[in-house]
């Protein structure tokens, strides 16, 4: 994981070193500038044919051991054809010159230049051509395309020759040279954020490259002022350079856009896909729905709080995948909970698998100074710094049943099936309805307990019931229990007179906390006081 730029207020991108030429030298002489300019404005006007001459005729070579792809072969770059006609030029003897009559060469340089006139019109179409050939190098100079990563593009003007060292095969010269990075139309200036060697965007200034990754940093490095953490450092989790270089006209596509780019970074792609929620949706319904899990929704919206989804709330379904990924080292202060301890106490006075809290557990309080560190916002990792106990945990006392339970079939003898509460509602019509129970008002939470023994056949959920079981304790007989909070047993569990088997609640199509109770008959409902006493 590299760590990158440290603090937002001193930045360090890496750049390549830049290769540059330079037009001639103070020190030389006026002949040799003279020749230079010379031999770079005829090697431009002419490079051209020379290179349509040189594709023709096959006189290219090819490198055996080069890394270069076999589709691409080798030619001669303008920089060696201008030091040729340097050269050239200045080996060519002018003392001639200063022998020959002015009259005479006024004569001749008068004869040419009627000669141009009268034909000026096929003079003018010579070097109309000779312009059209010149802005159509790039074209010419797409049958070999050398490959130039962006990294690489201010050094492509090079030109490296190896020479055989062996005695095994000798090696022909390597000439690695891309199109036309030497004329500069050939190319377009970038600045570019490059993510693990790879070019992720590039921009017309180096400051757009800092505004984009700054407003990136900011998201993750900003407190609020409700907030008590402090941001102690930060760093990316992959290598992240801003490079300046060259990109060449057949692979630039224009500038990137800063917000764009940013939404991009953040995403990690282009894709954008939502839903309205709709009445009674939660992100269960929807996750299933759209065949992803609710905990992908939770990361495609960082900002919504899934228990306070709105009728009509935008919601994104595309799960952020970050291209760069800001971590944050956060100094954080907050009060924790200290667990309690539980231990048991072994009593007859209960059955073997039954429990009862004699103490109940507290837990305790400590104040924390701690290292948080997140990845894009969420937590990877904490480090306990310090630690001040507020106030010790209450050891929770649970009583342990030792006594044998009864046999887990029905006895034929029914018995309450809640050991406090009083009837509120009787067996019979109620409201234009028929009620085929008993209502037993109890608090939420209290001990349902099976009336006899026998088999579950149900355990679970209906609209009207809510939570509800069902024991089947033989002879014909089997009993409900409605409006429960929470199910202890499942169904073909064999249960015994007494068990507790769910706790009382306020579910379903229900008034107020209480436990329906009924009794039925060879699938009848019939008056449990026939049954129970109450």
């Amino acid at each position: 994981m590299g760590r990158k730029n440290r603090s937002t207020q001193n930045k360090v991108y890496k750049r390549h070193a830049q290769k540059v030429y330079v037009k001639g030298d103070a020190k030389s002489s006026r002949w040799d500038k003279t020749t230079d300019v010379f031999a770079r404005v005829i090697a431009m006007l002419f490079y051209p044919f020379y290179l349509l001459y040189t594709k023709i005729s096959g006189h290219q070579k090819m490198s055996k051991n080069s890394n270069v792809s076999s589709k691409a072969s080798t030619k001669l770059s303008v920089s060696t054809l201008i030091e040729k006609l340097k050269m050239r030029l200045r080996t060519l003897d002018f003392s001639a010159l200063k022998a020959l009559d002015r009259e005479k060469i006024k004569a001749i340089t008068s004869k040419y230049a009627s000669f141009l006139n009268h034909h000026k019109v096929v003079v003018s179409g010579v070097i109309g051509v000779m312009v059209v050939a010149l802005i159509g190098v790039q074209a010419l100079s797409s049958f070999n395309a050398v490959d130039v990563t962006s990294g690489e593009m201010s050094e492509a003007h090079m030109v490296s020759v190896t020479e055989a060292k062996t005695s095994d095969a000798a090696l022909e010269p390597l000439e690695a040279l891309p199109t036309l990075p030497d004329i500069s139309f050939a190319a377009v200036r970038a600045y570019e954020i490059v993510v693990n060697d790879t070019v992720l965007a590039k921009f017309k200034s180096e400051s757009e490259c800092d505004n984009v990754l700054d407003q990136l940093v900011s998201m993750y490095t900003t407190v609020g002022e409700e907030e008590t953490s402090e941001i102690l450092d930060w760093y990316y989790s992959e290598d992240v350079k801003i490079l300046h270089g060259f990109v060449p006209l057949t692979d630039f596509e224009g500038y990137d856009d800063v917000e764009a780019m940013l939404a991009y970074i953040v995403k990690g792609t282009k894709e954008e896909r939502t839903h309205i929620v709709q009445k009674g949706e939660n992100y269960w319904v929807i996750a299933a729905y759209y065949g992803i899990q609710p905990s992908d929704l939770e990361a495609a919206n960082p900002n919504v709080k899934p228990e306070a989804l709105q009728i009509g709330q935008e919601i994104s379904l595309v799960v952020p995948k970050p291209m760069i990924s800001v971590c944050t080292v956060e100094r954080a202060e907050y009060i924790d909970n200290i667990p309690f301890e539980v231990t048991y106490e072994d009593t007859s006075s209960l059955y073997r698998d039954e429990t009862k809290v004699k103490v109940k557990g507290i837990e305790g309080e400590r104040e924390v100074v701690a290292n948080v560190t997140k990845q894009n916002g969420r937590e990877i990792g904490r480090t306990v710094l310090e630690e001040t106990v507020l106030s010790e945990p209450t050891t929770k006392v649970v009583y342990k049943g030792t006594k044998e339970p009864p046999p887990r079939m029905g006895t034929g003898t029914l018995k309450r099936p809640a050991s406090r509460g009083s009837v509120t509602s009787e067996f019979g019509w109620r409201w234009g309805a028929r009620h085929e129970g008993i209502d037993i008002g109890l608090p939420v939470g209290s001990d349902v307990k099976a009336a006899d023994g026998g088999v579950v056949t149900f355990a679970g959920y209906s609209s009207s019931y809510g939570y509800y079981v069902m024991i089947d304790h033989g002879g014909n007989i089997k009993t409900v229990y409605a409006h429960c909070s929470k199910l202890l047993v499942s169904k073909n569990d064999k249960v015994y007179q007494g068990q507790v088997i769910a706790r009382s609640g306020n579910t379903g199509r229900s008034t107020g906390p209480h436990l329906h109770f009924e009794v039925r008959v060879n699938g009848t409902p019939v008056n449990p006081r026939n049954y129970v006493s109450f």
